[in-house]
């Protein structure tokens, strides 16, 4: 983490303090829309429901450097279906998330980066892991440690990101400290992530021959409000588009496909 600026006077040291033994149930409520487009035509994907996750998070133990370690619960999924949504498509996705209440996994936030892991079912179906695996990458930027100087609003600071997966893309993690009240704090935050161009995973293939490649980029923005005495933050807003590009430049004609998918996530601590 790189501190750009220590922003305004006064200034002072954010460092969130959960207690041990402390529980936290937050509220995560994540859709998505996708557009393929091909050709020289764009049309969108059928519409899929968004869900209400229910996370119960237990603080378990911090570290003499200040890394919290927790526990935490997927307590309940809920599906939020717009009107016009196909009711196969419902059906369909309901069955796909049957398996996740109950779900659990463990994560570590502090000054030298977070963790989270959510425990996955080997059995999962890829499609419905990636999308998993991306609100995951989504919640643990959302409680990215604050810098160790004081600062003051309008501090802003920087983290390089280093990709890894089947799909490793790199990028920078930019924050502005916003505002601050009490123990509230308001940080805003702009993620960028660009992957090599490189041929398909096998499980991002379109056809099961071929020789296509795959170039990743993707673009979060966003709001976040922390309690000082919480580890989740107590609301986040957050706006994230995922464009892949594909091609296969040895058919006849060249292949180009592009999806590109715009997902909103919103955190919100529940009272009590």
């Amino acid at each position: 983490m790189s501190l750009v600026t220590q922003g305004r006077e006064p200034r002072q040291q954010m460092v969130l303090r959960p207690q041990p033994g402390s529980k936290q149930v937050v509220i995560a409520t994540h859709s998505s829309a996708v557009t393929v487009e091909t050709g020289g035509r764009s049309e969108p994907a059928p519409q899929v429901p968004s869900t209400r996750m229910t996370f119960i998070i237990h603080v378990q133990s911090i570290t003499p450097e200040g890394d919290v370690r927790y526990d935490f619960t997927l307590d309940a999924v809920d599906l939020l279906v717009e009107p016009g949504t196909l009711q196969r498509s419902v059906d369909a996705l309901r069955a796909s998330l049957a398996f996740m209440p109950g779900l659990t996994g463990k994560g570590t936030a502090g000054r030298r980066g977070n963790t989270l892991d959510l425990h996955l079912p080997s059995s999962l179906d890829p499609a419905r892991r990636k999308e998993l695996m991306d609100l995951t990458r989504a919640l643990q930027f959302v409680g990215n440690a604050l810098p160790t100087e004081p600062l003051g609003v309008g501090a802003r600071w920087e983290q390089p990101l280093y990709g890894s997966g089947p799909v490793a893309a790199s990028g920078t993690a930019s924050f502005e400290l916003a505002s601050i009240h009490g123990d509230r704090v308001t940080t805003r935050f702009l993620i960028q992530q660009t992957s090599r161009d490189q041929p398909v995973p096998a499980e991002y293939k379109t056809r099961s021959a071929g020789e296509e490649r795959m170039l990743l980029r993707s673009q979060s923005k966003g709001e976040t409000v922390f309690r000082l005495d919480r580890l989740w933050p107590a609301r986040c807003d957050m706006e994230m588009r995922v464009q892949a590009d594909l091609s296969a430049q040895k058919e006849d004609p060249p292949r180009r496909l592009r999806l590109i998918t715009d997902m909103r996530l919103r955190l919100e601590e529940q009272p009590g």
